[in-house]
């Protein structure tokens, strides 16, 4: 009999744990935010420090308005940055749930003193997104890129390259003519999705910067396997699924995905907190 009781005690706690993570993952993680930093160069007394803030698909649906973006929005705003980069997918499914006109005021609010960049994801051309996404985008104070090359003159003289790519998915992203050649100081290419980048490895890029691939949304600790296939089920990457990575053998030198603000699939995260990433240059 103890021993049946033990049994039965143990069976309640691996049930009530089992719902803890259920309700962590579907009603507290994706509502966090965490920071994540990073320093890119060396700190030098003759450069100019430049504090670059990465967001990524906010995935903006019934159950992640707007105003859940107030938390975001705050702590991008907390590291006054110099630029802030969008790389993608602002709504979840444009064709089930749209909310323009607050989601253009929230993201006004972000600030960044040379300016605010941002990519086409491939949920901005679905469901009918595509027709919205870039006054959305433009009207809230952001310079979208597609296919083309954004010079940046710091105030130190300095020039930096910001080279933002169509999405791969819906989108047909090509190299801007004369990307080979061009000499600035520091140089940044932007892809929604971050396979992709394996095309642009023999251009010389600081770094690539993409989203997509939201870690997975689910990454329990010891089990590896079961972010693999999360990965890999919701089509959202099957190699880079997060985190900085670097190349030794190719021009470009370093990508880092951003693992996202929001959900899709399903409306849960867990072990993916949210992310906000600031990146420390120095040129």
């Amino acid at each position: 009999m103890r021993i049946l009781k033990r049994l039965l005690i143990i069976l309640i706690l691996l049930i009530l744990a089992v719902a803890g993570c259920i309700y962590y993952a579907f009603k507290i993680e994706p509502f966090r935010v965490t920071l994540n930093e990073f320093t890119l160069n060396e700190e030098s007394s003759d450069r100019e420090h430049l504090k670059i803030v990465q967001i990524s698909d906010l995935h903006i649906k019934a159950d992640f308005t707007f105003e859940n973006l107030d938390k975001v929005i705050k702590m991008v705003n907390a590291q006054n940055p110099d630029i802030v980069i969008f790389t993608g997918d602002l709504y979840d499914n444009y064709a089930i749930y749209r909310d323009d006109e607050n989601v253009t005021a929230a993201l006004q609010k972000i600030k960044a003193g040379y300016g605010k960049f941002a990519l086409w994801g491939n949920r901005d051309y679905g469901g009918g997104a595509e027709r919205a996404y870039a006054s959305i985008i433009e009207a809230a104070g952001f310079t979208l890129l597609k296919n083309e090359n954004y010079h940046l003159t710091l105030d130190n003289g300095k020039r930096i390259l910001f080279t933002g790519l169509d999405d791969a998915l819906l989108g047909h992203p090509i190299m801007p003519d004369g990307t080979e050649k061009d000499g600035s100081d520091y140089k940044l290419l932007l892809s929604h999705e971050p396979d992709n980048v394996d095309h642009y490895l023999d251009y010389d890029y600081d770094i690539a910067l993409s989203g997509h691939s939201h870690g997975g949304q689910i990454n329990v600790p010891f089990l590896p396997f079961i972010n693999e296939r999360a990965l890999t089920t919701s089509a959202l990457s099957s190699k880079y699924g997060g985190g900085m990575y670097d190349f030794d053998d190719a021009a470009l030198k370093q990508l880092y995905v951003n693992t996202g603000i929001g959900t899709t699939h399903i409306s849960a995260r867990f072990g993916v907190v949210p992310e906000v990433t600031l990146f420390h240059v120095y040129v």
